[in-house]
């Protein structure tokens, strides 16, 4: 919300880091079942209805390649055969004779998958050194790519991964590791389930110790028991500290650490749903095709398949249209819509078709809710310790996540569009009030923000909280201290600041307070603190009647006009346009809460200052939060027929002014279209051709009106 999007300083870790794949996305997936045998019985196998008499014939083969090369199917430039059983490394001469045919084929029709294929296996490696596969190799070189699969240490692999007599396949498959590690870099994919959580820890550095790569995950099904979310946690907390007590978070992966999940989940993702059946497509033995292996008989316990076409008679599309129609919101109940963790959290549709009551690909299993969350914990853990040991930064991320504001004392520095009148501090939150809150926000999924006093510096406070990224608002007299003790801080300038402070350290982001009386000083204020930052969050007070809309907007245009001069800056209210979908509004009340001195929790600073009643604490959590659902977006009336969404939509100016939280004062909605409009103006000019068209009102109420069946009665929107 505050930092730049151009911050630097995240490019010092790997763990965490997404596995680089080859042309990601951007390759048509196609997966070719060779047999359904396999020369293991893993314990959590998903293929829970091995046959050895099933095995791919040649022909059929031919012909599914025949009918992807046809034309009647669309397609992607590039294409990964990916080879899956059973265990495909046991029918390599079958192998060999597709991979052929494919070429062969792709050669005569000039086809562009002559030159951009790969051929893709997930093997468990028990064969992996046999000459059949090595010669598949060396024929092949440059265009496959093997994965095995090991779990991690001896113990951890051999509880899991057996032979069909029960014996481990450890020793078998990591005799392999040293050839295929110089031949495809060693990356493996570790599979975790209830009754091996505890060994994750030391199976991760096992991998590691063998240089690889891991990619890993928890099974979907329903095997969790209570407790298991807080071993799981544990565990990659005890990993994370390995990681970086030992410099490992810069040459290891393990994708269980991702930078890119624990928040909430974008609107435009809503859209689109997590994994990629139907996109691909799988070709079973009997010569059937399904949208994903997951749909054929051999891993459902439940349902009956889903085929989507036949070699012979091709694709039925209309089979493949709930999958091109799938989307998050409507596979997900609302707990999971509204999950503040949302992003990141994965699912199988396949396993998802399988567990619905009624045989429809709309629904999601939950399961893994509460691993999920326990792994978004660790998360924070992991990049809260990397930051505060290595001050190395996670990758900022535009998505949303919670925030819960630490007012560290009544006299609290301002940050938001409500002003504290409180100067001089009388009540100061307690170390153990702190230690409460964090533990709260851990919890919870809040990012701590602590709030400092306008009148003391309390950051050379012996903290201890190296488990917790916190970032701190400090007024700008005290950057000095706070820049020496303190890892993320955002000075806080007001008019009097800008005027005396002198151009010295280059900074990231600052905030700048001015009030209505100060607005004529604002583009100078501005273009001052732009000269050594890289980013200017605003906050205005004072939206009276004497808040001079028109001289706020000349003041705007002057500040577009430097921004255009200096493309590498940011000022919130016009750069943030850019990009936005919903509302970025402060969230007060639904996603946003203040923690004050006294250790209770209110809806913002307002509430607490002006004498509200608190809604919780950190140990009983929110607990009387009456009407709450008001402060949510869904029942902002007028916002939503409105695309000013840089708005900051103060909550508590919206109490002062209309009496009720969720219906903006019309100065504010003003002062939003003003923005809008400038940053509309702005980004138009800066791409060189309209993107966005003005409005065509100076307040949303008039499309509110106009839209609906409200009776407008004796309403008259005021205009100066």
């Amino acid at each position: 919300m505050y930092h730049s999007r151009r911050d630097s300083g995240y490019d010092g870790y790997t763990v965490g880091k997404p596995i680089p794949m080859w042309k990601e996305g951007a390759a048509q997936d196609v997966q070719i079942v060779l047999t359904e045998e396999c020369n293991l019985r893993c314990k959590y196998c998903y293929i829970t209805h091995k046959a050895s008499d099933k095995v791919l014939s040649f022909e059929t083969a031919k012909k599914h390649i025949d009918l992807l090369l046809s034309g009647v199917i669309a397609r992607k430039n590039a294409v990964i055969l990916e080879f899956i059983g059973g265990e495909p490394l046991i029918e390599m001469q079958l192998v060999d004779q597709i991979c052929d045919y494919f070429k062969l084929a792709t050669f005569l029709k000039n086809d562009d998958w002559y030159w951009n294929y790969r051929f893709s296996f997930s093997s468990n490696g028990v064969n992996y050194d046999s000459k059949e596969v090595q010669d598949f190799i060396r024929k092949n070189k440059g265009k496959v790519y093997i994965g095995l699969s090991i779990d991690g240490n001896k113990e951890k692999h051999d509880l899991q991964r057996v032979f069909p007599d029960g014996s481990g396949s450890y020793d078998t498959i990591i005799k392999n590791v040293p050839l295929w590690r110089e031949q495809f870099g060693a990356n493996t994919k570790a599979t975790f389930a209830s009754d091996d959580l505890p060994l994750l820890k030391d199976s991760i550095v096992d991998l590691w110790t063998h240089d690889i790569v891991v990619s890993a995950n928890v099974v979907f099904e329903d095997v969790w028991k209570d407790g298991d979310d807080i071993i799981y946690e544990d565990q990659l907390k005890a990993l994370a500290d390995y990681a970086i007590d030992n410099d490992l978070h810069s040459s290891k992966y393990c994708t269980l650490f991702d930078e890119s999940i624990g928040y909430y989940i974008d609107p435009q993702d809503l859209n689109r749903t997590h994994c990629g059946a139907g996109k691909m497509m799988a070709l079973g033995t009997n010569g059937n095709i399904y949208p994903c292996i997951r749909y054929k008989d051999y891993s459902l316990n439940k349902k009956d398949e889903w085929v989507i076409g036949t070699v012979d008679g091709g694709i039925d599309m209309d089979k493949v249209r709930p999958f091109i129609a799938a989307m998050v919101r409507l596979q997900s109940n609302e707990e999971c819509l509204k999950c503040e963790v949302a992003s990141g959290c994965p699912f199988c549709q396949g396993f998802n078709y399988d567990e619905a009551e009624t045989p429809t690909n709309f629904s999601r299993a939950t399961y893994i809710c509460k691993m999920h969350k326990a792994r978004v914990r660790a998360n924070n853990y992991y990049f809260a310790r990397l930051f505060n040991k290595k001050g190395i930064r996670k990758k900022p991320s535009n998505k949303r996540t919670k925030r819960l504001y630490f007012l560290l004392s009544d006299s609290y520095v301002d940050y938001c569009e409500y002003q504290n009148q409180i100067q001089k501090a009388t009540k100061v939150m307690t170390h153990e009030e702190v230690l409460a809150g964090l533990e709260f926000a851990h919890q919870h999924f809040y990012s701590p923000i602590f709030v400092h006093p306008k009148d003391v510096f309390l950051g050379d406070r012996n903290w201890g909280l190296d488990e917790h990224h916190i970032l701190h608002l400090v007024p700008a007299r005290f950057y000095a201290q706070a820049k020496s003790v303190l890892n993320d801080f955002i000075p806080v300038f007001c008019f009097e600041d800008v005027e005396k402070h002198s151009v010295g350290d280059s900074m990231e982001t600052v905030m700048l307070n001015i009030s209505a009386s100060e607005i004529s000083n604002l583009a100078q204020s501005v273009e001052k603190l732009l000269a050594f930052a890289d980013r200017v969050h605003l906050n205005t007070f004072g939206l009276g009647e004497d808040f001079d809309l028109a001289a706020y907007e000349a003041q705007l245009n002057i500040i577009s006009n430097c921004l255009a001069e200096h493309k590498d800056k940011e000022f919130n209210v016009i750069s943030d346009y850019e990009g936005l979908v919903e509302h970025n509004n402060c969230k007060a009340g639904s996603e946003s809460f203040a923690f004050a001195p006294g250790g209770n929790l209110f809806v913002c600073p307002g509430f607490y200052s002006n004498g509200h009643t608190p809604i919780g604490d950190p140990n009983n959590g929110i607990t009387h939060h009456p009407n709450g659902h008001l402060f949510e977006d869904a029942y902002r009336p007028i916002c939503e027929r409105c695309d000013a969404h840089q708005c900051v939509g103060c909550s508590y100016t919206a109490l002062l002014r209309t009496n009720e939280v969720n219906i903006p004062a019309a100065l504010q909605c003003e002062k939003a279209t003003i923005e809008r409009n400038i940053a509309a103006d702005f980004l138009n000019k800066l791409h060189g051709f309209p993107m966005i068209q003005q409005t065509s009102y100076s307040d949303p109420i008039e499309k509110f009106i106009a839209e609906t069946d409200a009776v407008q009665g004796y309403y008259k929107h005021n205009t100066k």
